[in-house]
């Protein structure tokens, strides 16, 4: 029985072992040359650690809920239709569906099998970008930003001439044209009143001329 009972310990701490390394492996994404995979590195400090990144997290998540409408309408889906967030696994075949609906289903996605097989097979045809091309790339993107920062000020400024431009052809329209019209008008009532003063003085004076 002590016996059996070791043997149980035994495998039960091979196992947590196994689980640990695969939980360093997912961790690190490493191993050494004998395959074992790299140790997780400590935290520097306290908050650094797993458990206080998961408080952050948590609080995180939870003063998302409070301040997100979207987030607690979500919420308050989940707690009254669980089911809905569920996902089937792809073993699990409804019950449900005859073998003739199964049939029609992948018949109906036929087409897409050589059309996905075609793009994998492009993909590996593709050649491989240097490296050098994407670092070249990479140190552009500061540039491109100050690029798209001008190219908005310079559209901005655009914007701003178009606006004093049409408030200029506005001012044109009522001081130029139509101001003058007016000035034009008024002056020529202004000649009507003097050539009919004019006229008016011309009859008085040939009047005097008869009489005497």
């Amino acid at each position: 029985m002590v016996v059996e009972n070791e043997k149980i310990a035994g495998e039960t701490i091979e196992l947590l072992e196994a689980r640990l390394r695969r939980l360093e492996y997912f961790l690190t994404g490493d191993t050494h040359w004998t395959g074992q995979p790299t140790a997780a590195p400590k935290p520097e400090t306290f908050d650094d650690t797993v458990a206080r990144r998961l408080m952050r997290l948590n609080s995180a998540l939870e003063s998302l809920g409070r301040n997100v409408p979207a987030v607690q309408d979500v919420l308050q889906l989940y707690s009254r239709f669980p089911d809905l967030f569920r996902t089937v696994p792809a073993q699990t075949i409804p019950a449900s569906l005859t073998t003739q609906n199964l049939a029609s289903i992948v018949l109906s996605y036929a087409s897409a099998f050589p059309e996905t097989s075609s793009r994998l097979t492009s993909l590996n045809d593709l050649p491989i970008p240097e490296p050098t091309l994407s670092a070249s790339l990479i140190e552009l993107q500061p540039r491109l930003g100050k690029l798209i920062q001008i190219q908005e000020r310079q559209a901005k400024e655009v914007s701003d001439l178009r606006t004093r431009s049409a408030w200029l052809l506005q001012r044109w329209y009522e001081v130029g044209l139509v101001g003058s019209g007016e000035c034009w008008a008024e002056w020529e009532a202004r000649l009507e009143d003097v050539d009919r003063e004019i006229k008016r003085e011309e009859v008085v004076c040939l009047r005097k001329a008869n009489e005497i």
